[in-house]
């Protein structure tokens, strides 16, 4: 009887511990499923952040990059629109005639050009009825007076036939030769800053009436 008794209480101590381990088997089980949970929570987490930041700066850094590029474009643009005028590749062309109806003048009395344009002057001195020998000097602006002066003095000049009637002066600036009578001469050159240039003949007498303007614009 004793024996049994002890026996059926062996048994359910046994069961008893049994039982009580199973319950900290599966407690530990779902506690290990929840660390796991929690961690797999937590680096996913860390991952998408990191990417977020990674990307923010990406684009923060192609944002800061595209507006560096831009702004030295929109920077020169000042610089260039305030620099000195630059040549053109394509010359103007001017071809200029003693005036038929009146043989001391030129039959072109005006003519315009762009600053830093190139220019390609032609002289054609021909007239049908009075051929004369004639050049063209062109000067710095408000200077005519002073070069009719000038032209004037050489009449009495010995050598002024030998210079073609062409002063001496600095504030001439491109000029043909003395030309005589149906010859032609071309002259180029790159027009200077804005202003009006007189030009005229220089033989003696003959600028007073032979003349006109290059305007620069």
């Amino acid at each position: 009887m004793e024996l049994s008794s002890t026996l059926t209480m062996s048994a359910h101590s046994s069961h008893s511990a049994s039982s009580d381990k199973s319950i900290w088997s599966v407690l530990n089980i779902f506690i290990a499923i929840a660390v796991a949970g929690f961690a797999l929570f937590w680096s996913v987490a860390f991952i998408f952040g990191s990417y977020n930041q990674s990307s923010g700066a990406a684009k923060a850094a192609a944002a800061s990059a595209a507006k560096t590029e831009a702004t030295p474009a929109a920077a020169s643009a000042p610089t260039a629109a305030a620099s000195a005028p630059v040549a053109s590749a394509e010359a103007v062309e001017i071809t200029i005639k003693p005036d038929l109806a009146n043989p001391l003048a030129y039959d072109t009395k005006e003519f315009k050009v762009k600053a830093g344009q190139k220019v390609k002057l032609t002289f054609n001195n021909t007239h049908p009825a009075v051929p004369q020998p004639h050049n063209i000097v062109i000067a710095k602006p408000g200077t005519k007076d002073k070069l009719l002066g000038l032209a004037m003095a050489m009449a009495a000049a010995p050598d002024g036939m030998a210079k073609g009637f062409i002063p001496d002066s600095t504030d001439i600036l491109f000029h043909t030769k003395l030309l005589q009578p149906n010859t032609s001469e071309v002259i180029e050159f790159t027009a200077p800053a804005v202003g009006d240039y007189p030009y005229l003949c220089t033989f003696p007498g003959h600028g007073m009436l032979m003349n006109g303007i290059m305007k620069v614009e």
